[in-house]
Formats: C-alpha cells, structure tokens, sequence
C-alpha cells in the first residue's frame, strides 16, 4: 500500500501555521489576563478584586477567561506564579553578577528592594494573610512561595560562597537581610519613608563591608 504525503509541510510531529496561531492568541489571552489580575490586586487588594474586574481590565469576554482560569483562586495563584518567576529570573541575573563582587550585600539588596518594593509585593501579601485562614487557597499559594524562595536562597548563597564568604555566614547574611527589607516593605503600609530605609539599608552594608574586607585579609 502507498504511503501518503503530507501537504504543505504537515503530518505527524508538524505544528501547522494554524494551531501556532492559535497558541499565540491563547498565549496572548493568558498573559493579559495575568497582567490584568496584578493590576487588579494592586488597586483593589484580594478581597477586592472580581473576575469581571480582571476580564475588563484585560479586554478579555468572561467565556475567554474561564476557559483559562475558571476561578479567581485560578487567576490569583497563576498571576503570583508569573511575577514570582519573573522575580526569581531577575535574581538569578543579579547573583551572577555578585559572585566575582567585593561587595555581593549589595547586589542581593538590590535584588531584595526590586521584589519588595519595585513588584507587588504588597498585593500579594493579602492573598498569603487570607490563605492563613483558606486551606484550599494555601495549599495552592504555598507551592509558589517555597519554590521561590528555595531557588532565592540556593542561588544566593552559593553567589556568597563564589565571593568568599562561609556558607554558614552567607546564610545568616542573606537571611538577616531578607527579613529586614520585607518588614521595611510591610512597614511602608503606614510609614512610607524610603528616605529612612535607604539610609538604614546603607548603615547595614556599610557596617558589613570593613567586617568583609578584614576577614578577607587575615584568610590571605
């Protein structure tokens, strides 16, 4: 029996020029949709925040969104997913960067006030305080936060060690610094000085540095 041809480029393992279109409008409709839940969140808080806010914000017709993300809990965890891996990508850049630094405190405060204070964090700090009283909710929002925050923890220590420091310290360093720019973050709900956080960020690094650079001499 002959073996038929495929037409136009298409058969078994083809991606016709079609279904990538219809990828790319999926694609598309998701990321919008995403966008569009962070904005919401922003504006409105979680409890704020409605599924026909999201599909007009986004443009996007109800049917659209539920054939995507049927719920809000499906918006919400998929909308902190994206932004805690666009974070962890940003991270993982910056490490790179402070493993051959003098000074990689710096690089991870920078990193830390990007996640804290330039992203929604805030916004997303509701959905964990509604989560502590939502099994279903935090079931699905833990996953997100542990993955983050193992991924930040391994790249940044190992980005110490690279640069000299003693696992045992860069993991106290990293974690001192975590906590204290997130309850800077959280703080900032009812005093928002960042004139005050920047210059107690600069006292922690400066103070960090001359203990870095002696510790340094005497390992020579």
């Amino acid at each position: 029996m002959a073996r038929m041809k495929s037409t136009d480029g298409e058969g078994p393992g083809k991606v016709t020029p079609l279904r990538r279109t219809q990828e790319t409008r999926s694609r598309t409709t998701r990321d919008k949709l995403l966008q569009a839940t962070i904005d919401v969140l922003m504006e409105c808080g979680y409890a704020g925040l409605t599924t026909a806010q999201v599909d007009a914000r986004a443009g996007v017709s109800s049917g659209a969104r539920v054939h995507h993300y049927p719920t809000k809990t499906d918006l919400v965890i998929a909308a902190a997913s994206m932004a805690y891996r666009r974070a962890a990508e940003l991270g993982q850049a910056r490490a790179q960067a402070a493993r051959t630094s003098a000074e990689p405190l710096r690089h991870f405060v920078e990193d830390c006030w990007s996640v804290y204070f330039d992203w929604p964090f805030l916004s997303l700090v509701e959905v964990v305080v509604a989560a502590r009283t939502d099994k279903e909710l935090m079931a699905r929002i833990g996953p997100v936060l542990e993955e983050f925050h193992g991924a930040l923890r391994n790249v940044w220590t190992q980005a110490f060690v690279d640069a000299g420091y003693e696992r045992e310290e860069a993991e106290t360093v990293l974690r001192m610094t975590l906590n204290m720019i997130r309850g800077m973050a959280l703080n900032r709900i009812w005093e928002n000085d960042i004139a005050e956080y920047e210059r107690l960020i600069e006292t922690w690094c400066s103070w960090h540095a001359p203990k870095r650079m002696a510790s340094k001499r005497r390992s020579m």
